[in-house]
Order: C-alpha cells, then sequence, then structure tokens
C-alpha cells in the first residue's frame, strides 16, 4: 500500500545481500537506513517485524537484530510494532518472542493461539501509544466485533491454560529436544540444510543433494502428501519448511512424527538421486 516501504529481513542461510554473519556488520539494517533516507522523507511513522519471520519457513534472526530496529526506531522517533501472530503466546518458549532479546516494542499485535482456535487478536501498546489522540477518542478504534465477550472469555481460559499448564516450558523443553534432532539430519539426510528454530517454532530447507538450491514445489508436495498418508500433516508442503506442533503435543508424539518426517525425507533424497 502507499507509504509502505519493505526491506529484506534478517535471514542469514540466505542474506539477500550475499553477505555472511557476522562479518556482514548488520548489512540488512543499514540498508534499511539508507533506504529511509533515499525513499522517504525520514518522517516514518513506525517499523513492523515478525521476531522470527513465519511464512518464510519460521527464520529466527541473529541476536542483536531487533535491539538495532528499536534503536532506529528511536533515531526516527517512530514506533517499533512488533507482530507476534505467530510467535506469541509461548509459542517459542518464551511468553513472547522479543523476551529473546529483552526488546520493548511499542506495539504488539497478538491473536492466533490467544484465543486457543477461537477467531481473536488483539493489540497491546504502551500507555502514552494507546491513549494518543485520535487513536483514543471516543470510538476513533473501534469495530464491530470489539470487546466481544465470548471471543475474550476464551482468550482468558487460554491465558490460564498456557499459564497453569506450564505450556511455555514445555515448548522450550520439547522444542530443544526436537531442534537437536533435526539438527542431526544436516549430516545425515543430503535434502535437509539449515535446520533452526525456537521452542516449538522451528524451520528448515529443503535443498537439491549438493547444493543451497531449493527442492522444486512438485517434490515437497510429494513429501507432504507422503506424510499425510501416515499420520503426520506438517507444513513440509513448500521447500522452506515450517514444524509448528500444538503446544500441548507430547513428547512421544513430537519425536513419534520427527521419525516419521526423517524416514519420508529420507525416501525423497532417494527418489532425486535414482
Amino acid at each position: 500500500m502507499p507509504g509502505a516501504y519493505l526491506s529484506p529481513y534478517a535471514s542469514c542461510a540466505r542474506c539477500a545481500f550475499g553477505k555472511t554473519f557476522p562479518s556482514c556488520e548488520w548489512h540488512c539494517v543499514d540498508f534499511l537506513r539508507h533506504k529511509i533516507q533515499l525513499e522517504t522523507t525520514r518522517d516514518v511513522a513506525a517499523i513492523i517485524v515478525e521476531p522470527i519471520q513465519g511464512t518464510a519457513g519460521n527464520v529466527v534472526p541473529p541476536p542483536g537484530y531487533l535491539k538495532l530496529l528499536r534503536e532506529l526506531a528511536d533515531e526516527l522517533g517512530a514506533l517499533l510494532i512488533c507482530d507476534e501472530m505467530i510467535t506469541g503466546f509461548g509459542r517459542t518458549g518464551k511468553m513472547f518472542a522479543i523476551e529473546h532479546e529483552s526488546v520493548l516494542p511499542d506495539v504488539l499485535t497478538v491473536g492466533k493461539g490467544f484465543g486457543g482456535g477461537f477467531p481473536m487478536s488483539g493489540v497491546i501498546a504502551r500507555e502514552e501509544v494507546a491513549f494518543a489522540k485520535p487513536w483514543a477518542n471516543p470510538s476513533g478504534s473501534s469495530s464491530s466485533y470489539g470487546g466481544n465477550p465470548l471471543a475474550a472469555a476464551a482468550a482468558r481460559v487460554t491465558i490460564e491454560t498456557i499459564v497453569e499448564d506450564q505450556l511455555v516450558e514445555h515448548a522450550r523443553r520439547l522444542g530443544d529436544k526436537m531442534l537437536a534432532e533435526m539438527k542431526r539430519w544436516e549430516s545425515e539426510l543430503p535434502i535437509v540444510s539449515d535446520v533452526r528454530g525456537r521452542g516449538l517454532m522451528i524451520g528448515m530447507d529443503l535443498v537439491v543433494p549438493g547444493t543451497r538450491q531449493l527442492l522444486d514445489k512438485k517434490t515437497a508436495r510429494w513429501i507432504f502428501d507422503t506424510l499425510l498418508s501416515r499420520g503426520v500433516l506438517a507444513m513440509i508442503y513448500n521447500p522452506e519448511v515450517r514444524i509448528n506442533p500444538p503446544l500441548v503435543i507430547d513428547e512421544d508424539q513430537a519425536m513419534g512424527a520427527l521419525a516419521i518426517m526423517k524416514e519420508v525425507l529420507g525416501e525423497a533424497a532417494e527418489r532425486l538421486v535414482a
């Protein structure tokens, strides 16, 4: 939309600039700074970022990225808005992903896991932002479904369950075990590359053996369909794979699913070599 400017994410395994971290010295952040200088009037409202980029394959930025964006937003007099629709409420082994870097944004957007499956989203903002005019004027930010009582009740029960059942710690502990298992695949399965993740938000790339070239979608779709036929539903229909199991999944279920996934990935690798 007009007035919106896009800049490459800090995806170090597939850097848009062909750089290597940390010798790049944060080229992606410098690029964003120069982009703002050259393409805008420097009257920037906000910088919006996902703490972990979900759709691209659960890409985890290097430590320090969010802090640098916080500093840049402060330089510009802009808000830092962190989109925690996917990462929020325990998914990454912290209640919110920004806690991994101890970054305090001005606004958090939340949803999805917020309602435990019930349609629910929300905005969390610092007091001075929430009460700023004209946003804070009567009906200035109202909506037909704002404050829906049923949605609010669903969200409350969901958050109580996450806290009382210690699902944040469960996501951290089980996620660490799953990540360690999948990391081994990089040396055992020639189509697996760049396994990454935090908590129960794990990603990897599927590549042509011996290269960094992503697999074609037809092969990825075969992997997805084969897994489904064996009882495992996973977001593996693209070569940038996302593994986001439910927070309530137990260890036997998770590791059993990974065992099936490893078996199918091995079969896919054999099909490519044959």
